[in-house]
Order: C-alpha cells, then sequence, then structure tokens
C-alpha cells in the first residue's frame, strides 16, 4: 500500500502513517487494494492519522480470541458501527497495524489513550455525528464545495436605520424636623426622563429624528396641605434633513416643537393657571448649512446648525394666560422670522464621564430668545449614574416678572438638578 495523504501539522508531534515506511502496514496490504482516495473518504482511517496513541481497544482485539468480546475495555474513541463506509475487517486490520507499530516502535507513543481523554476538546465520536458527513479530500487552501448545484443566494441588506434610546429614573428624598435652626420643607421628588433616535444615514444623505420627554414631581405644602408640583416637564421633538455639501459639511432643514404635558397653577392662588399642554407651544422650521466634523477622538461628537433664515412661532390655547408668553392680548398665536444658532456637543471622557451640551439661539433682531442646556454624567454602574444638569434660558420677548417683594425680575432664567439616576438603555 502507498499512503500519499498528511495530517495537519502538530507541534512536536507527528501522524502515525508518516512516522514510519510503507512495509509497516502490511496488515491492511492483505489481499486489500487500498489507495489514497480511500484513505481520505474512510473517516475509520482516524487513528493512523492522528498523532500516535496507544489505544486500549487495539491491544485487547489482538490478544482476545475471535469469539469473545472485551466490553470492558472497549475504547470511547473506537468509532461505532455507521451505515455507510462502516467495514469490521478493516477496522481489525487497523488495529493490528497498531499493534505492530507498538511492538516495534513504542519510543514513538506520545500519549496512551486514558491521557487523549483528559485533552480539551476530545469528543467521543459516534455514528450520530458523522452520519451524513462527505469527508473529501481538498487541497490547502481550497474550500468545500456545496453539492447543491443552485444554492440559494444569501442577500444581506445595509441597516440604514439606527434606532436606539436611554429611560433614567430619578428619586430624592428629604426631611427637616419643625425646629430645625434655618426652616426648611420636608419633601419627595421624582424624575422619568425618555430619549429616543432614530436616525438614516445613507450615501449622503442623513435623516436624524430625536423625541425627548420629561415629567417631574416634587411634594410641597401649599395653605396647609401637602401637594404634587411639577417641577420638570417637557415634549420635544426634533427632526433634521442633511444633503452632503463638502466634508464635513450638509445642507439642511430642520424642525423643532416643544411643550408639555401638565398643567401648573400659581403657589398662592392653586386655580390660577400658569401653563399647560400647548400653552405654551413652540415651533421652529430653520434652513442653513450644518458642521459635523469628524475627530480622531471617537468619544467627542459635534454638530453646529447655522440659519440665516429660521421661522419661529409659539401657540398659547388658552386666552387668558396669551399674554404670559409675548403674545398680543385678543390672540393666541404669534411667529416671527429671523436667524439660528443650534450647536451639539457630546464628550465621553475617563471612561466614566460624560458631557452634554445643548446651545440654541435664534433672535428675530427685534427680540432673543436663548436656551443653554448641560448635563454631567458620572457612571457609577450598568444601571446607575450621577447627573447634574443645569439650564439656563433668556427670553426678552415676554413681559419681566415680579419677585416677592414685587421688584421686576431680568429676562435670565435658571434651573438644575443633582439627582441619582436609574439608567436602562436599548
Amino acid at each position: 500500500m502507498s499512503v500519499t495523504a498528511k495530517a495537519q501539522e502538530i507541534p512536536e508531534m507527528t501522524d502515525s502513517v508518516s512516522a514510519f515506511p510503507d512495509s509497516i502496514f502490511y496488515p491492511l496490504d492483505k489481499g486489500s487494494d487500498i489507495s489514497s482516495g480511500d484513505i481520505s473518504d474512510n473517516p475509520m482511517y482516524f487513528k493512523l492519522f492522528m498523532p500516535l496513541v496507544l489505544y486500549g481497544s487495539a491491544v485487547s482485539e489482538a490478544i482476545t480470541p475471535d469469539n469473545i468480546i472485551d466490553e470492558e475495555n472497549d475504547s470511547l474513541l473506537k468509532i461505532e458501527p455507521i451505515d455507510n463506509g462502516y467495514d469490521p475487517e478493516l477496522a481489525k486490520m487497523i488495529d493490528e497495524t497498531l499493534v505492530r507499530v507498538y511492538l516495534e516502535h513504542p519510543e514513538l507513543v506520545k500519549m496512551t489513550e486514558e491521557e487523549l481523554r483528559g485533552v480539551p476538546g476530545i469528543i467521543p465520536i459516534s455514528s450520530d455525528m458523522l452520519s451524513g458527513i462527505n469527508l473529501k479530500e481538498i487541497k490547502p487552501g481550497e474550500s468545500r464545495p456545496s453539492e447543491d448545484k443552485n444554492p440559494d443566494r444569501v442577500k444581506i441588506k445595509p441597516h440604514y436605520w439606527k434606532v436606539f434610546g436611554n429611560f433614567q429614573g430619578k428619586y430624592t428624598q428629604s426631611y427637616y424636623s419643625e425646629n430645625w435652626y434655618k426652616g426648611g420643607e420636608s419633601n419627595h421628588s421624582i424624575l422619568g426622563q425618555i430619549n429616543t433616535e432614530a436616525n438614516f444615514a445613507k450615501n449622503h444623505t442623513t435623516f436624524d429624528n430625536k423625541l425627548e420627554l420629561k415629567l417631574g414631581y416634587h411634594t410641597t405644602e401649599i395653605n396647609g396641605k401637602n401637594t404634587f408640583r411639577t417641577n420638570d416637564d417637557l415634549i420635544r421633538f426634533t427632526s433634521k434633513y442633511g444633503l452632503r455639501a463638502i466634508e464635513g459639511w450638509y445642507y439642511s432643514a430642520q424642525f423643532q416643537g416643544y411643550t408639555q404635558f401638565m398643567p401648573v397653577f400659581d403657589t398662592k392662588v392653586t386655580t390660577k393657571l400658569k401653563s399647560k399642554f400647548f400653552s405654551p407651544a413652540y415651533g421652529n422650521v430653520s434652513v442653513g448649512m450644518d458642521y459635523k466634523p469628524k475627530f480622531k477622538n471617537k468619544n467627542i461628537t459635534l454638530s453646529v446648525l447655522l440659519s440665516p433664515l429660521s421661522y419661529n412661532c409659539r401657540y398659547v390655547s388658552v386666552d387668558s394666560i396669551a399674554t404670559n408668553f409675548g403674545i398680543e392680548a385678543g390672540k393666541n398665536f404669534k411667529y416671527t422670522i429671523g436667524s439660528r444658532f443650534d450647536g451639539n456637543v457630546k464628550w465621553k471622557f475617563l471612561n466614566d464621564f460624560t458631557w452634554t451640551s445643548k446651545t440654541q439661539y435664534y433672535t428675530s433682531y427685534e427680540s432673543v430668545e436663548v436656551n443653554l442646556e448641560n448635563t454631567l454624567d458620572y457612571k457609577l454602574s450598568k444601571y446607575f449614574s450621577l447627573q447634574f444638569f443645569c439650564h439656563w434660558r433668556f427670553d426678552d420677548s415676554v413681559k419681566r416678572k415680579k419677585d416677592k417683594e414685587g421688584n421686576l425680575m431680568g429676562y435670565g432664567q435658571f434651573k438644575e438638578f443633582f439627582t441619582l439616576n436609574f439608567n436602562y438603555q436599548w
């Protein structure tokens, strides 16, 4: 017999076939005409192509009479009979060949069968595992050809949409005893926030959509009774379309609208309405250029929208409070045309810190409206973080309000939160 097949190389080990001359395989030559093609097609030859192992089944086969079966020493690595290709006589000749190798070259035995069983990754071979497998010789560098003459084509469609979001839940509790030397008001505060985004990008076109929902309450005492009041309330939707002009610059059109969920009443006169859903509601449509540079630091993202032409409007559904939002008496709607600037920055630094800043500036050349929001997150774990949020607002198109002493206050407004958050992302 002439064996030409070669086993996969294993460091410091060699396969049984290539270690010996053809004469050692005398038992396989007894009346059989075996070619290398037969060997490559038949998995029964695996023992010959493995690094030389002392198989107990081969030794048992050699010393046991033909009419006695030693079930106790029967090897787990011995191939079980299979419907296609199993030859008991061939299995016996392979065992006799291995025994001949053990006797003539014992120094080449690399390990025993028990040691082989302990090698990670060794799996007992059964007929179920080999059933239906067509083992054909494959040259190095070639892939196994498909037996299906007409294989189904797999079409991989690119994902142009990217959808993601996060939820944040916040709770704060404070307590002051009645004799606390500075005074104070015990209260509980909760705040829920959901941000979702659906962004589209294909070739030179982008379409970004973002929905922000915030609603928070805190307990307070009004006229001797504990009640709930909102401390944050926002519904804001932003949609921006972009068409690439040059590197980093896009022709853009943006729509943004925002209002609130719940009604808010005066702290002294609880029946006096201050604001509610769609009272007010703000809308803006802007066209211009959007700048989105690519930074080497992937943890920084920046978007700057310059809109020389911007349409701004506000609507108040309740006539009695329309004048509080810069709308003329007897009207519910007001619009102006001017210019707008939008800047959005997100920077993740020191692994656990994330700074997010949103700047909006609009001018009708008669009045100015500015919103500056900053959020600093410190990640404690996968689901918890500390967050500091502050919002500064300036709007000189509305009437100036009076403080408790009756003095006129400025146009600047400010609020901030420092909270422990529960976070969930998808």
